[in-house]
C-alpha cells in the first residue's frame, strides 16, 4: 500500500521540487498540494494522507501557527518539516515532528524521511494490533470470570439413549459442529449435544475452551502440537485424540497471543 503524501508550500516553486523527489520513490503517492500549512491540517484529512510535508522557510510566524495546530491535532498524519537553518530542527523536533529537511532538499534525504514515515506507522500499527488483542483478552476474560460465578455448576448435560449424562468440563477434549448436530468428544467416549456450538462457547469456560475454527471448539488444556498446515494453515494436535483440529487463520494468531508464543 503507497504512502500517502501531502505537500504544503506557499511557493510553487518549491512544491514543484518537493512532487518530483517524492515521484522518483517506490510506493509513495502524492494526495495533494496545499499553500498554507493550516490549510494542509485539513486538506491531509480530507485525503487521508499518511505524511504532510511542509516548507517553513525560515519558521515564520504563520508556519508556527500551523506546527503549533499540527500539534494539538488527535490522531493527526505524520509531519515532516523542510526549512532553511538547520539549528530550526531541534525547535520541529520539540513540536513533535518526524523530519526536518534542510534546503536544498536532496532525494536521498527525502527518501530516508518516507522511510522513517513508514517504520512509524508500522510501529503505530503493531501497537494498535497489540491494544486491542490486550483490550479483547481482558474483556473475554471478565466475561468468563462472570459467568463462572454465575454458574450454578460445572457440569453439561447431554441427552442420549433414554438418560441425560452431565459432563464435566475438564473431560470435553473439543466440540465440532456438523451438518445437524454438534459432537462433544471427551476421554471417555463422543456424545451429541442439543445446544449449538455457540451456546456451547458461553456455557464453556473462556479460560480453557478456544474457538480455533468456524466448526471447532477446543479444550486448551488437551493441545499437544500446532502443525503448520502450509499457505498460513494450521492444526491442532491433542493428546489422547486422534482427530487434528483445525485451526483457521484468523484466529491462529490469537491463540498464539493467547498461549504466549
Amino acid at each position: 500500500m503507497p504512502l500517502r503524501v501531502l505537500i504544503a508550500a506557499d511557493q510553487e516553486r518549491e512544491r514543484i521540487v518537493l512532487r518530483y523527489l517524492l515521484e522518483q520513490i517506490k510506493a509513495v503517492q502524492v494526495v495533494g498540494e496545499t499553500v498554507s500549512g493550516l490549510a494542509s491540517l485539513k486538506c491531509s484529512r480530507e485525503q487521508l494522507a499518511d505524511l504532510v510535508i511542509m516548507d517553513v522557510g525560515e519558521m515564520e510566524e504563520g508556519a508556527w501557527q500551523a506546527v503549533s495546530a499540527w500539534a494539538e491535532q488527535k490522531d493527526a498524519p505524520l509531519l515532516a518539516l523542510v526549512g532553511e537553518k538547520p539549528e530550526r530542527a531541534v525547535e520541529a523536533f520539540a513540536w513533535g515532528a518526524l523530519d526536518y529537511l534542510v534546503k536544498p532538499v536532496e532525494s536521498k534525504r527525502i527518501e530516508k524521511s518516507v522511510l522513517r514515515a513508514r517504520e512509524r506507522l508500522l510501529d503505530r500499527e503493531r501497537i494498535q494490533e497489540i491494544v486491542e488483542i490486550k483490550l479483547k483478552e481482558r474483556i473475554e476474560f471478565i466475561l468468563g470470570k462472570y459467568r463462572q460465578a454465575n454458574k450454578t455448576f460445572n457440569l453439561l448435560p447431554v441427552r442420549g439413549k433414554g438418560k441425560i449424562t452431565l459432563l464435566k468440563e475438564e473431560d470435553i477434549v473439543y466440540c465440532e459442529s456438523q451438518v445437524k448436530k454438534v459432537i462433544i468428544c471427551t476421554r471417555n467416549g463422543m456424545y451429541i449435544s442439543n445446544f449449538t456450538l455457540n451456546e456451547l462457547a458461553v456455557k464453556l469456560s473462556e479460560i480453557d475452551f478456544f474457538r480455533a475454527h468456524p466448526a471447532f471448539m477446543v479444550n486448551l488444556n488437551y493441545v499437544k502440537e500446532i502443525l503448520n498446515f502450509g499457505e498460513g494453515s494450521y492444526v491442532l494436535r491433542l493428546h489422547g485424540c486422534e482427530r487434528d483440529i483445525i485451526l483457521s487463520r484468523s484466529r491462529a494468531k490469537l491463540l498464539r497471543h493467547r498461549l504466549g508464543i
